[in-house]
């Protein structure tokens, strides 16, 4: 861990000081509660199909620990019939993030007829930040509530 943050931790915690901060950071925790992963060795991931919750959830880590925008990563699940690229440029530009900050975009095989279209037209997005003492602290604020 030190190797790879030899300047410390490259997030800092920053209790709430006032109610629209105490909104985000509850808001935040639920959302991890709910749709992070909380299993494994791995650091933050949290995924989903909605934009306005991935905002959400980028506006907690950026307040709440200081975590740049910059500093995440991105995986994007998608099925057959979805274009890469339409899906991938949604996503860029309602986060206004980076190309290079994309992992691999993972192409799911189509199972049959099904409503997945109106619920995943631009795919799953996962948030990365790849830091396992940011997951065990967000899972330690948690387990407090």
């Amino acid at each position: 861990y030190q190797f790879k943050n030899p300047l410390g931790d490259p997030f800092s915690l920053k209790k709430p000081r006032n109610f629209n901060e105490a909104i985000l950071y509850g808001m935040g925790l639920g959302l991890y509660w709910g749709e992070g992963s909380k299993r494994g060795k791995g650091g933050v991931r949290l995924g989903n199909t909605d934009a306005r919750l991935i905002k959400k959830f980028i506006d907690f880590l950026d307040r709440t620990f200081k975590v740049k925008k910059s500093k995440l990563k991105f995986g994007l699940q998608i099925f057959g019939d979805i274009s890469k690229e339409k899906a991938t440029n949604y996503w860029i530009r309602e986060l206004k993030i980076s190309k290079s900050q994309f992992y691999k975009i993972i192409v799911s095989k189509i199972r049959g007829e099904g409503t997945y279209k109106y619920k995943s037209e631009y795919g799953v997005l996962m948030v990365y930040f790849n830091n396992t003492r940011l997951k065990e602290l967000i899972c330690k604020l948690i387990d407090n509530i």
